[in-house]
């Protein structure tokens, strides 16, 4: 606000100084040239003089004493000028009129004779060095200064037409009348008054009497040159020289005060211009200084508080408010009413900015807070009705295993079966939602749960089941407190494979241990693939647990497995099975840390669980069993609880006869010629299979679907008796077990 009039009136009071030195210079020049210049009018009187010598007394030894007097006025003259550095146009009519004055000599000298010629040559050299004086004031540029000048310097014309009148009649003499000289010297008297009208115009007020008393004699003198042009009489002409040298004399003695006049007034004109621009220089300091006084003064009162509301804004938006929210986002209460305003104070635009930025602030932890109360509310309505989903799934599954139970029609068993693995897919969705909602699932502690488990409850998970291929399971076991989360991480990317997948291709489901001890767990499949900017936005949502979105409804899967992920160190990444392939597919990586894994599968102790994100004591409902799938009881309870298997077989009774016979000698039989005799069937070992007959081939081509389900019907019933004969007796699977959907 203040930059712009302080360029302003430094630029302006800048250019006045400027100025004002620029003249105090010029002024100052042309004081230093005022010597050089009085120089110049004393030589111009002295060649005023040579000239009345010469054109009176050609040849004379005053004439000569009178060039020397010249000559050494000259070089003084020339050493002055170049000392006071005269402007270029002065110099050079300077050094033209010495010139002409040397060449004007050597003409006299060489025609012997004082001619009206020689008057001419002289008064023209005389009017060049009167030009001088106002051709050096006028570099003041100074129109009074200028005048003055211009008037002395018409003084000088006037002093040296007298000469030229005093040179002609002195050459005229006291014997008969020259009409050339007199006509000269009357056309002398002619110019002198003109040239005394001129200065009259330029003389101030108080010599103006004294110069007309000077010029008085002029037409009285015009008067007796003409009565002695008409009469032939001159003699009454040398009357006239006396009162020449008087006037001469005179205008001499005013021509010097006029020019100390000059002299005086271009120094005062110098010494003011100096003291004005020191006085402006001075002015505009003190004015700048104030300025620069009264702009700290303001700036003061403007940015102290305008830096208190940036401090308070970056203060608010960097760290309070961020604060604020994540205290929000934990559960915290928080008080809008509590936030402090903005330390400033005023009624002013300032005053008023930081009393609407307190605003603004209060208003925004106001809706922060009214937002988390929400989503809290939202969070406990997802978390009722996934409740009551599960318990109603639970509900389901357990009326599913009883008709399991009691169904002889191996059709209706399949259907069953396929109605489990639905169930438990809404289960598992109903434990989506308690993420989703920011809880988690109830879990019960059945102890560690080893790989091969692990990997059979995460393919249980899925629907299509049968397109999943269990490749390698390394021994080992996961603390029971994150077996189910692991379980449900390996679900939901078996689910996205399956879904993303060619229905021919099947998806491999692979672990390994790691370098650390723990587990790495792949799910591989030959699908669709993605492109690399959605992959890496699908690992950087993996690695950060992401937010809840409306994103998030569309790829819930991803965002579950984040969350679940997290809180036990579980690090799940995305890649390319085959990059560059028309099936490129994806491979999901899941590695567990060597923490959550048990080498032998056992643990006298389970440590305590990784910390879970709270959940309310309402939302908390009855623990539910996580391993239900009848596939999982089949394959854990149905050779983990048959007595010590016995291995023999009718086979073995071969086997030992044939290590009898290999011990007896063989005799062998030799032909004539020495080698031996060969008989088919001569090497086998007693007990040996015969030869079999090739089976008549199967007219369908396919085996009886009827006889599989009864095969499978005939398994499950004696699996329900071992159960009845293991179990609790009532012929029900025991709680706990993994059950197949």
């Amino acid at each position: 606000m203040l930059l712009l009039p302080v360029v302003v009136a430094l630029a302006l009071a800048g250019a006045r100084v400027r100025a004002e030195l620029a003249e105090a210079s010029k002024l100052s020049a042309v004081r230093d040239q005022l010597p050089a210049l009085q120089s110049t009018l004393d030589l111009t009187a002295l060649v005023e003089d040579e000239m009345v010598l010469a054109v009176a007394s050609p040849g004379s030894s005053e004439l000569g004493r009178q060039i020397s007097t010249v000559d050494a006025k000259t070089t003084a003259v020339q050493k002055q000028a170049e000392f006071a550095q005269l402007p270029t146009d002065t110099a050079r009519t300077l050094d033209t009129a010495l010139g002409r004055l040397a060449g004007l000599r050597m003409a006299g000298a060489a025609t012997g004779s004082a001619t009206v010629a020689m008057t001419v040559g002289y008064h023209d050299i005389a009017v060049d060095l009167s030009r001088i004086l106002p051709e050096s004031i006028a570099a003041a540029d100074s129109s009074a200064m200028d005048t003055t000048a211009a008037t002395a310097g018409a003084l000088m014309q006037l002093r040296t037409t007298r000469a030229v009148e005093e040179a002609l009649i002195r050459a005229s003499g006291t014997g008969p009348v020259n009409d050339t000289l007199l006509a000269a010297a009357a056309r002398a008297a002619a110019e002198e008054g003109v040239l005394a009208s001129q200065v009259e115009r330029g003389l101030p007020q108080n010599v103006l009497g004294r110069f007309r008393s000077i010029t008085g004699s002029n037409s009285n003198r015009q008067a007796v040159l003409l009565d002695a042009l008409t009469t032939g009489n001159g003699s009454r002409l040398p009357g006239l020289l006396t009162a020449l040298s008087t006037e001469s004399a005179a205008l001499s003695d005013l021509l010097a005060g006029q020019v100390r006049d000059l002299a005086a007034t271009v120094g005062e004109r110098t010494n003011e211009a100096r003291s004005s621009a020191l006085r402006d220089t001075a002015l505009v300091l003190g004015a700048l200084l104030g300025a620069l006084a009264i702009a700290l003064l303001v700036a003061r009162s403007l940015v102290t508080p305008v830096r208190r509301l940036h401090a308070a804004a970056l203060a608010a938006a960097r760290r309070e408010l961020p604060e604020t929210i994540e205290k929000v986002r934990a559960g915290e209460s928080v008080s809008w009413e509590s936030i402090e305003p903005v330390p400033v104070d005023g009624d002013e635009e300032i005053g008023q900015l930081a009393q609407a930025f307190g605003d603004m602030h209060r208003q925004a932890v106001r809706l922060a807070a009214d937002q988390a109360e929400l989503r809290r509310q939202v969070s406990e309505m997802f978390m009722t009705l996934a409740r009551r989903n599960q318990s109603l799934v639970e509900q389901q599954l357990t009326l599913i295993e009883d008709l399991e139970a009691d169904e002889r029609n191996p059709q209706r068993l399949e259907e069953l079966f396929r109605l489990d693995h639905m169930a438990t897919r809404l289960r598992r969705n109903g434990e989506n939602l308690q993420v989703l909602a920011g809880g988690s699932p109830a879990r019960r502690d059945h102890g560690p749960v080893s790989t091969a488990e692990l990997l059979r409850a995460a393919t249980s998970e899925v629907t299509d089941y049968r397109r999943v291929t269990i490749v390698n399971a390394p021994n080992g076991a996961l603390r029971s407190h994150a077996a189910s989360d692991v379980v449900h991480i390996l679900a939901e990317l078996l689910e996205n494979a399956i879904r993303f997948s060619p229905p021919e291709h099947k998806v491999l489901l692979t672990a390994d241990r790691g370098a650390d001890g723990g587990l790495l767990v792949e799910v591989v499949d030959s699908g669709l693939g993605m492109q690399p900017d959605d992959l890496a936005s699908a690992n950087q949502r993996l690695a950060s647990g992401d937010t809840v979105s409306p994103e998030t409804t569309r790829r819930m899967g991803l965002f579950v497995v984040g969350r679940l992920a997290a809180p036990l160190g579980v690090t799940v990444r995305l890649r390319p099975t085959h990059p560059g392939a028309k099936h490129g597919g994806i491979t999901a990586s899941v590695h567990v840390p060597g923490a959550l894994v048990l080498a032998d599968g056992l643990a006298a102790t389970d440590p305590a669980p990784v910390r879970r994100e709270p959940v309310p004591a309402r939302a908390r409902p009855a623990a539910t069993p996580v391993r239900t799938p009848i596939f999982d009881g089949v394959v854990s309870g149905w050779f983990a609880t048959q007595p010590e298997p016995d291995f023999s077989s009718p086979a073995d009774d071969s086997w030992r006869a044939a290590e009898i016979a290999t011990e007896q000698p063989v005799a062998v039989q030799v032909t004539s010629a020495g080698l031996p005799t060969r008989r088919p069937g001569a090497q086998l070992a007693p007990g040996a299979a015969m030869p079999r007959q090739a089976a008549a081939p199967d007219p369908a081509g396919f085996r009886d679907p009827n006889a599989v389900r009864n095969n499978l019907a005939r398994h499950y019933n004696g699996m329900r008796a071992a159960r009845a004969r293991t179990g609790n007796g009532n012929g029900q699977a025991p709680q706990g077990k993994a059950e197949p959907r």
